[in-house]
């Protein structure tokens, strides 16, 4: 399976030292009201998209995430379970998946098909699937929003990644334009709906002749490896490989089973 990437903007830090609601007020001139930062995180990533390239009325949006917005609901059990207070209105509407892709639609002035998925494992690749083949039958390009906001504290987020407590984690939000079409791409990602063993992958990387980049899941592989760690890192990977012009090898484990991506520039 072949995607072709004709933009893509990117972000990765602490949201303690960038205050995003302050640049949508102020840069983008947007309603920030009633969303909380990681709606916010998610409408920066694709202004700074729209910054970029031209976003058209009928291209699909997807929106992935390693845990979503766990903010919200951190806060809500906070009022809810330790307060004896009620559910805010909008704190519950925000923790619908869907909210987010709301918002993030309605700032680019999509009204096509509109999609919040989270697998369990590998979400990004499986997302790029589900944008392969919904992409094969409407012919429309796709914009793909991979996010992950780390919340505090810190040991909550963790655990719920399943990582251990020496792990940095950071926030960060990238975003790819992509279509079947390669008018116009400045790179690719080529990949499969399959996994692969350890030895498999092992051999893979041998023969490979482009670079090496791993998730810090694949702690058994001699690979470039990120300083922290964010569920949807393999986006990230993406975009930093084209802004280098660097063509490179991804590689993602869970449970002992691995999955490739492939960035070609072009």
């Amino acid at each position: 399976m072949k995607l072709y990437i004709k933009a893509y903007s990117s972000y990765k830090g602490n949201t303690k030292d960038f205050d995003v609601k302050k640049e949508l007020k102020q840069k983008y001139k947007l309603d920030t009201r009633r969303q909380d930062t990681f709606i916010h995180l998610a409408v920066y990533g694709a202004q700074t998209l729209k910054d970029k390239t031209d976003i058209e009325f009928d291209d699909e949006l997807y929106v992935t995430s390693g845990v979503g917005n766990i903010d919200v609901l951190q806060k809500t059990n906070n009022y809810v379970g330790k307060e004896g207070q009620f559910i805010k209105p909008f704190d519950f509407i925000n923790m619908l998946g869907n909210t987010t892709s709301y918002y993030v639609a309605s700032s680019l002035g999509l009204k096509g098909k509109n999609t919040f998925q989270i697998s369990d494992n590998f979400t990004f690749a499986n997302t790029l699937v589900s944008i392969f083949s919904s992409l094969s039958i409407s012919k429309q390009d796709a914009i793909l929003c991979s996010i992950d906001l780390a919340t505090q504290p810190e040991e909550i987020i963790k655990r719920v990644l399943g990582v251990d407590e020496e792990t940095k984690v950071t926030s960060s939000v990238n975003y790819q334009k992509l279509s079947l079409s390669e008018d116009g791409a400045i790179g690719f990602i080529e990949f499969e709906p399959k996994s692969y063993s350890l030895s498999e992958i092992k051999q893979i990387i041998k023969e490979t002749s482009l670079d090496v980049v791993s998730s810090m899941r694949c702690c058994d592989l001699d690979a470039k490896k990120y300083d922290e760690y964010f569920e949807t890192a393999a986006s990230y990977a993406l975009s930093e490989a084209i802004s280098l012009k660097n063509d490179i090898l991804y590689v993602d484990c869970y449970d002992n089973k691995y999955k490739i991506l492939k960035l070609i520039n072009v």
